[in-house]
């Protein structure tokens, strides 16, 4: 058995690496550039963890026709050369994020209307790209921000909460460019790729209100728990003392496209055609999930299982694709992310099983704040960590994935990766 997972090991980070180098994703948006209706000067505006990226390739397309620019990133870069860059924080927003998003708002405002203005949008947006609502505080709105992200809310409920506490999101900034011939081209992070719900949805019109922003806030028990100023804020806006954020039916805006790249299942196609051609018998979800941690967990460690005891159409070697997004409470006081707690919530379920490897990837490089991508374990990790005297369960237990991955030498490190496509899960049997 040591064998054949050393074999998964080395399979996986092939993956990692390819990844890493382009060789599994290569965002092109040259099709989209080129069906753009250009009228006037180009004016390149955006944020987000792959905003550079997509920024660059703006830039390289149209040259000389670019008048200026701003993106929001996470890291800085000397890369781009008519698009300014300037820094915010994730996944909570810090003065630099809010100072950001003033001046692109600012750039936005005096553009004018005659010209053309693409938008670059990808996941993480929702912190790099906002101002908070009129008497909010920003560490107030971070509050929130935290709560929400440690409360098992999905990402969707998330965002409608967001959206209303934010002079950005639910489309606030696309209506400071109603009359303008605006693309917004959003590289997708969530499942279902719904724009509405991409970055808090600054550019589009948004169909959630205020009351179902209080809805999410009961529904976690955290109506008692956020800042006054924002049960204040959102009580004004359920009795419509605040106007509700632009929706579909009254978002008049005609000059704007909106283009989403759903680049979390063009990664998965890639990885099971690379993984085929290893000679794995592959198997690739259909769509994203949304799901809890645990029960994500279980399924697929499942699989993995029904294909050792021959209850699969799956035969050995197999391979599962996942990807999407999922969700998970935070009771203790450890350090991790989601693909970190989810691999030890796995490497406990297959303890033991012959052989059995999985890797869980946070695409964007960073999975919740810390500087780990994710990890890979195996159907030894748990036994080898009891060997030490490492108990896998006390450290689930405190949502502390992080140090035991770090103990055990199953981390995974990429760093940034200028992509931002959802979660991906490889698992290798047999």
């Amino acid at each position: 058995m040591k064998k054949k997972l050393e074999s998964h090991q080395s399979v996986l980070q092939e993956i990692v690496n390819d990844y890493i180098s382009g060789d599994l994703f290569d965002l092109d948006l040259s099709s989209i550039l080129n069906e753009i209706e250009i009228t006037g000067n180009i004016w390149v505006l955006g944020a987000g963890k792959a905003s550079i990226e997509m920024a660059q390739q703006v830039e390289d397309f149209f040259e000389d026709e670019i008048k200026d620019g701003i993106i929001i990133s996470p890291i800085e870069s000397e890369r781009l050369k008519r698009i300014q860059v300037f820094t915010g924080t994730h996944p909570y927003p810090y003065e630099d994020s809010e100072s950001a998003s003033y001046e692109l708002c600012q750039v936005a405002k005096n553009i004018p209307k005659e010209d053309t203005v693409i938008f670059c949008l990808s996941g993480g947006a929702s912190s790099l790209f906002c101002i908070p609502a009129s008497n909010i505080e920003l560490n107030e709105m971070r509050k929130v921000y935290k709560l929400l992200l440690n409360s098992g809310a999905s990402i969707h409920e998330t965002n409608t909460v967001r959206k209303h506490i934010s002079e950005t999101g639910g489309g606030k900034f696309g209506a400071l460019l109603s009359n303008h011939n605006l693309t917004s081209i959003i590289l997708s992070d969530v499942p279902g790729d719904d724009p509405e719900v991409i970055g808090s949805g600054p550019s589009v019109p948004d169909s959630s209100t205020f009351k179902d922003a209080f809805q999410v806030l009961i529904k976690y028990s955290l109506w008692d728990k956020v800042p006054h100023s924002v049960r204040i804020h959102l009580s004004k806006g359920m009795h419509g003392d605040i106007p509700e954020n632009p929706n579909p039916e009254n978002a008049n805006w005609s000059n704007h496209s909106v283009k989403v790249i759903s680049g979390a299942s063009i990664l998965a196609d890639n990885i099971g055609r690379f993984l085929s051609e290893k000679g794995y018998n592959t198997s690739i979800a259909k769509s994203a999930y949304n799901s809890d941690l645990n029960k994500l967990s279980k399924e697929i460690c499942s699989e993995a299982i029904s294909v050792l005891s021959d209850k699969s159409d799956i035969k050995k070697p197999a391979a599962f694709i996942h990807f999407g997004e999922s969700t998970v409470q935070v009771d203790g006081d450890g350090k991790g992310g989601r693909n970190q707690e989810f691999t030890l919530n796995a490497a406990i379920s297959i303890e033991g099983q012959h052989p059995i490897t999985i890797m869980s990837l946070a695409t964007d490089g960073i999975d919740g704040p810390t500087d780990a991508a994710g990890a890979i374990v195996n159907s030894e990790t748990t036994l080898k960590a009891r060997k030490k005297k490492l108990s896998p369960e006390d450290y689930l237990q405190n949502n502390d994935s992080y140090h035991f991955h770090q103990e055990m030498g199953t981390i995974l490190k990429t760093g940034l990766t200028g992509n931002n496509l959802m979660d991906v899960q490889v698992t290798l049997v047999g």
